[in-house]
């Protein structure tokens, strides 16, 4: 059996360096190429000092000026002594041969010595998840082998070129008319009203914001639900309730029964026909219901990584994001804000998933870590209820809950005094849109 030491290209490394010696500046092309993908050693600090010299503008390589940036680094000085300038020159008469005249050429070089280092790396971490298997004592390894892998997929996984903006803008049109819906841009919500400001997109996170039981977990249910009716593919991650009392609630949405009562068994024959109609329609959805009592972020990426290689995903929910400031989940608001963070950049951005959460908010209406989420969310859209003027001003038609839009990065935002007339039931577990109102002018 190979060792992991014997997957190597070391000709192909050596021609990189020999066509580095004449053209340094060949190593803008290969910035996702690092030192120790070589195998080599001496090759592997060379590069090193030969790409940092031509991030100087230096442009004339000699085996002085070599060992002369060696000498800089406190990590490589020690190679100063042990490589000669004999050596060097030595090993420059003999770049001739191998070294490559062309950017095209030499992209082949790196493309061979990342595959290589591609490989070994992956049998060496797969003979360590290997390790882990066998070791009898390790009772949750799961978490530790997607780590693992997902350290060397993450390393080899970004472009080596940066295109020009003429090569990309036809794709990004392309993109931008596939994204394009019934006049909306992504997946509209259910309610008419906010998609004039905000959709479901990819790439993005949208949170709605509410204060402690004002129907945060009961809005994100309604939109999961709509979105299973278009058809996509939606993971829900509940540090609320397990999914046995989720599924509660949406049989309870989907067949109009209220919660109390289906969960009582206090239904008719009908209404247990309609509770088994929807049950066996959310059988036909693409859908997946997680619940994590303590979100962590490790845990979190990677339970969406399995669920996305296993069954697709369109949209990501959180419910919900919350601080252990508050006696919640996390430490601190400082890690929460890391946790949106990572929501919003590693899964809804590098995967191209959009995510839709929930947040809880003060007493005051703010959210309880109102800067960090909002540093990271594209939207946000704050729940509360209609107060008895509100009630009678509006009419009774144009519902109990208003919803504001106060950060919006894709489009238009409220002013103070603007809102989205909402009806809530929680008996049934249902938000609708209600009748809007007509804002009062001032004479």
């Amino acid at each position: 059996m190979r060792a992991s030491e014997d997957i190597a290209r070391v000709d192909c490394e050596a021609g990189i360096i020999a066509t580095l010696f004449y053209h340094p500046e060949f190593s803008f092309y290969s910035e996702d190429l690092l030192p120790n993908h070589f195998t080599n050693r001496e090759n592997r600090y060379i590069y090193q000092a030969i790409c940092s010299l031509a991030r100087k503008d230096i442009t004339q390589i000699d085996p002085y000026i070599i060992i002369q940036e060696l000498e800089t680094s406190a990590s490589t000085c020690h190679l100063a002594n042990e490589i000669t300038p004999d050596q060097l020159f030595t090993i420059m008469e003999n770049s001739d041969t191998l070294a490559r005249s062309t950017v095209e050429g030499y992209k082949l070089l790196v493309e061979a010595v990342r595959d290589a280092a591609f490989r070994r790396d992956t049998y060496q971490q797969l003979r360590e998840c290997q390790q882990l298997c066998l070791q009898k004592s390790d009772g949750n390894i799961e978490q530790r082998i997607y780590q693992l892998l997902d350290d060397v997929m993450m390393e080899f996984s970004a472009a080596n070129d940066v295109p020009p903006y003429c090569d990309v803008v036809d794709k990004c049109w392309e993109e931008i008319e596939n994204r394009q819906g019934d006049g909306y841009t992504g997946i509209p919500f259910k309610f008419p009203a906010l998609n004039e400001y905000a959709t479901v997109e990819r790439s993005e996170l949208f949170i709605f914001g509410a204060e402690q039981k004002q129907g945060k977990s009961i809005m994100l249910l309604n939109c999961a639900v709509d979105l299973l009716i278009k058809n996509q593919a939606v993971l829900y991650l509940d540090s609320e309730l397990n999914t046995r009392l989720f599924t509660a609630r949406i049989l309870a949405h989907l067949s109009g029964i209220e919660y109390k009562r289906l969960t009582s068994g206090n239904y008719t024959a009908e209404e247990k026909a309609r509770i088994l109609e929807a049950k066996e329609w959310l059988k036909t959805r693409k859908f997946t219901h997680i619940y994590i009592p303590t979100f962590d972020p490790k845990s979190i990426y990677t339970a969406v990584k399995k669920v996305k290689h296993t069954q697709g995903i369109d949209v990501l929910i959180v419910d919900y994001f919350k601080g252990k400031g508050e006696g919640d989940a996390f430490d601190s608001y400082q890690e929460l804000g890391r946790f949106v963070d990572m929501v919003r950049n590693q899964i809804c951005g590098d995967m191209n998933i959009a995510g839709i959460g929930a947040a809880q908010a003060t007493s005051t209406g703010r959210l309880a870590d109102s800067a960090k989420i909002a540093r990271n969310a594209s939207t946000i859209a704050m729940i509360t209820d209609k107060t008895p003027e509100e009630m009678e001003a509006d009419g009774t038609e144009c519902g109990n809950k208003k919803l504001r839009v106060t950060v919006n990065r894709n489009g238009m935002q409220m002013a103070q005094d603007e809102y989205i007339d909402l009806w809530f039931d929680g008996n049934h577990i249902r938000y609708e849109q209600a009748k809007q109102h007509i804002p009062s002018t001032p004479y």
